[in-house]
């Protein structure tokens, strides 16, 4: 008897939520339901065969009456509601449709927060943008909405919303909306955010263009004078937290504030708590300044391969090759100039580096006899105009080759010798390598 009085109530309750289900979907009576399965079919039509202007009125009432029908109401909403604002011309009209494309906005993160694997964090920083794009002047709004977007609710793995909010902070700040100290918070903010992304899928090429867009961005607001007095102010407070360090360290290096004693004491608090390739590399360039070059060695020969960037690898074996210079160990120091010719080919610092470590040897090399001598300068001439081919304006190129060619022999040595201009020669020593005859000019 139980079993015959459950079973109609458990029928009724999936009725009742299927109705409810079906309310949501396709509006709340019988009559929206008809309305909007018929404008769903003549706004669809329309748009598959981009005739915007017609699908706006089928699609207006889809939204109107049914918005929790599909997802697909709010992306091909959007771009039918953009084309009637770029095509109307009357202002007070034009206003409306952008206060319809924000409506979209909100709706769409209301009933479809997830839909094509977004966020509602990811849907807002989107709106934000369109705000900002069709009303400039509510910028300091859309600032406000984006950094909503990526602080509060999070963007997910999106690196764009990141950099629209330092953009933002930039353009309130310049309409007096927010001080230049919010701003280098925001970009805080935007930089650490990316970074974690970029940790998450290392080596993926839009994070980090995206890290070099934010910096490129931030660059010309981040002078010393700027920077130094508002890092200092927070020192105390933060000198324990990695991700403060990290900014300091990343931006004082970019706007050249290296030789600042904040610049140094950041960097040796960021490498005593997080030790890494990049708090290595910045310790290094610290000693190089100060011409300690075996511990330039120490601290980079393992951490240059590990650094985050091509560019910044390349700089590491750079340094790496002068330090193995001054400290004259020459196979090490081409060994690791030949590495960064291997990340970059057209750095031509690295031939020049090569060129000057074999000039440094040629006595050793060459002797006392002229023309074993005067063959080492042939080859550091032809690294030297190598490195000049590749970038002409490296620091007095064309005056170390003239001055290296006086090195060559003389026209009358390679004749007593019997030694041919323009064959080749094989340089022994450590250097092994083969290149031309040439005289004296």
């Amino acid at each position: 008897m139980k079993m015959k009085t459950i079973k109609p109530i458990i029928l009724l309750l999936f009725a009742l939520s299927s109705m409810s289900a079906s309310a949501q979907r396709f509006g709340q009576t019988e009559q929206d339901s008809i309305a909007c399965v018929r404008n769903i079919s003549l706004y669809s039509e329309f748009f598959r065969q981009q005739d915007f202007a017609s699908a706006f009125e089928p699609w207006y009432q889809v939204f109107r009456i049914c918005p929790a029908n599909h997802l697909n109401t709010f992306i091909r909403g959007r771009q039918i509601v953009m084309q009637r604002i770029a095509q109307e011309r009357d202002a007070e009209k034009r206003e409306k449709y952008i206060d319809l494309l924000l409506e979209v906005w909100d709706k769409r993160i209301r009933y479809f927060p997830q839909g094509q694997g977004r966020c509602k964090g990811f849907l807002l920083s989107r709106k934000a943008n369109d705000l900002r794009t069709l009303r400039p002047q509510q910028v300091n709004e859309a600032f406000e909405m984006v950094y909503r977007a990526v602080v509060e609710l999070g963007v997910g793995n999106d690196h764009v919303a990141p950099l629209l909010l330092f953009q933002y902070a930039v353009e309130s700040q310049r309409s007096g909306n927010i001080d230049i100290e919010r701003v280098v918070d925001v970009y805080e903010i935007s930089a650490s955010y990316l970074e974690r992304i970029l940790r998450e899928q290392p080596g993926d090429t839009n994070i980090i263009n995206a890290l070099a867009s934010l910096d490129a961005a931030f660059e010309p607001l981040a002078t010393c004078d700027v920077m130094i007095p508002i890092f200092e102010r927070r020192w105390e407070e933060n000198k324990s937290d990695i991700a403060f360090l990290q900014n300091v360290t990343r931006v004082l290096d970019n706007a050249n504030c290296t030789d600042a004693e904040l610049f140094f004491t950041a960097t040796r608090a960021l490498h005593a708590l997080d030790p890494s390739p990049r708090s290595a590399f910045l310790i290094a360039r610290m000693l190089a300044a100060q011409q300690d070059w075996a511990r330039v060695i120490s601290y980079l020969a393992t951490h240059a391969d590990g650094l985050e960037t091509d560019r910044q690898r390349v700089q590491a074996f750079l340094l790496l090759t002068q330090a193995f210079s001054q400290e004259r160990r020459y196979r090490e120091g081409r060994a690791t100039a030949l590495r960064a010719l291997e990340i970059d080919p057209t750095e031509g610092m690295a031939h020049m580096l090569i060129g000057m470590m074999y000039a440094q040897t040629a006595r050793d090399c060459g002797g006392d006899d002229a023309i074993s001598r005067g063959a080492v300068y042939w080859v550091v001439v032809d690294r030297l105009e190598r490195a000049r081919s590749l970038n002409p304006n490296l620091p007095r190129i064309s005056e170390h080759i003239a001055a290296f060619r006086q090195h060559f022999p003389s026209g009358d040595d390679l004749f007593f010798q019997g030694i041919t201009e323009g064959s080749t020669w094989r340089v022994e020593c450590w250097i092994q390598e083969t290149t031309i005859v040439r005289s004296r000019p």
